[in-house]
């Protein structure tokens, strides 16, 4: 699973995301335990660039047909609002 996840974050997931004008950045990894699991991380510059890619579902997880066959169960999805961050 961890490597097709992999490739399917590195080749496919990225093109999508960086073609989405609100997504920011995305961060993608994995935890090799037992059992693996999968993290997507995306950051928005505001819920209305999240909704305009994911359309009225935006609360439930946007799961590309490429990816479903990777999922050992249904994701889950949080959203969080960005109150700050460490200045660069």
């Amino acid at each position: 699973m961890e490597k097709a996840f992999e490739e399917f974050a590195l080749k496919e997931a990225t093109q999508i995301l960086e073609k989405q004008a609100g997504c920011l950045n995305a961060f993608f990894g994995i935890d090799y335990g037992e059992p693996s699991v999968g993290v997507v991380v995306t950051l928005w510059r505001d819920i209305e660039s999240l909704k305009a890619f994911t359309g009225d579902n935006w609360k439930e997880p946007y799961i590309h047909p490429t990816e479903a066959p990777l999922l050992a169960e249904k994701p889950k999805v949080t959203h969080y609002t960005l109150v700050g961050k460490i200045p660069r």
